[in-house]
């Protein structure tokens, strides 16, 4: 019984040297020393058949340090998965607008603000206009494909607002034009000419579109900008996409307003 005594005020001497010694790293030696000094097993004089003994006390020690060091490797990795989608959620935030910014639930197919691209795209740098489109309508009429045309002395030209580049007439300055060309005196007018209406016996695009090459097409800008802040909620159902407010599918452009395509 004395030699183990003896044994057990050496083994506890040398963990309270060892965390004297080294005080940068104290948290394992001190859950050992903590688990020696609380096993309420192990009081002064107390214990059976070496319950006592510094082996078991230190198991003890070290299963309740592993169980520590558990709970904080576990609470780093939830409080970086929590970093990261604070971070994630930010960089959406912060994608919702700006001259980067995608839009989402925009119209799918061809827009009138396309076609403007394509007619900025095309516009002489002179500034000049030409009617003449080159085409010839002695025999037959002027292909659609040509555009807004008139047939004047067995010639395609332009019609009045518009100019020939490349064999194409192009509206002047972006000019939207409702009149898509069909006639709807005897029937009405074709599905393939876009959101149109009768009137007059014409087929006019409707209210927030404009017609290219016979067809309409819808008018997404609302002329709004989400370069710095995100769109205004006066201008309706819209998406910022690289820093312009256009409104979303199903919508259209309406003094700068989106409103629902009838």
């Amino acid at each position: 019984m004395l030699s183990r005594s003896v044994l057990a005020l050496a083994g506890a001497a040398w963990l309270v040297a060892q965390t004297l010694a080294e005080p940068q790293a104290p948290t394992a030696e001190q859950d050992i020393v903590d688990g020696l000094a609380g096993d309420d097993v192990c009081e002064a004089g107390g214990g059976e058949n070496g319950a006592c003994g510094v082996e078991l006390r230190q198991l003890r020690a070290q299963e309740s340090a592993a169980t520590a060091s558990r709970h904080e490797q576990a609470g780093a990795e939830a409080g970086g998965k929590s970093g990261t989608e604070a971070e994630a959620g930010g960089a959406a935030q912060e994608a919702s607008f700006g001259p980067d910014a995608q839009g989402t639930g925009m119209w799918g197919g061809t827009t009138w603000d396309d076609i403007l691209l394509s007619i900025q795209a095309n516009t002489s740098s002179d500034g000049s206009c030409q009617e003449d489109t080159y085409g010839t309508c002695s025999v037959f009429s002027c292909a659609e494909s040509r555009g807004a045309t008139k047939c004047s002395g067995g010639k395609c030209v332009c019609a009045s607002g518009y100019c020939a580049k490349s064999g194409t007439c192009f509206p002047q300055a972006g000019q939207c034009v409702a009149d898509s060309g069909g006639s709807c005196s005897v029937l009405s007018c074709k599905s393939s000419r876009g959101a149109t209406k009768c009137k007059s016996g014409k087929c006019l695009c409707k209210t927030g579109g404009c017609a290219w090459k016979g067809k309409c097409y819808p008018i997404a800008d609302t002329g709004g900008s989400c370069s710095l802040l995100s769109c205004g909620a006066s201008r309706g159902p819209t998406t910022c996409h690289r820093g312009r407010c256009l409104c979303k599918d199903g919508y259209v452009a309406v003094n700068g307003r989106c409103e629902l395509l009838m």
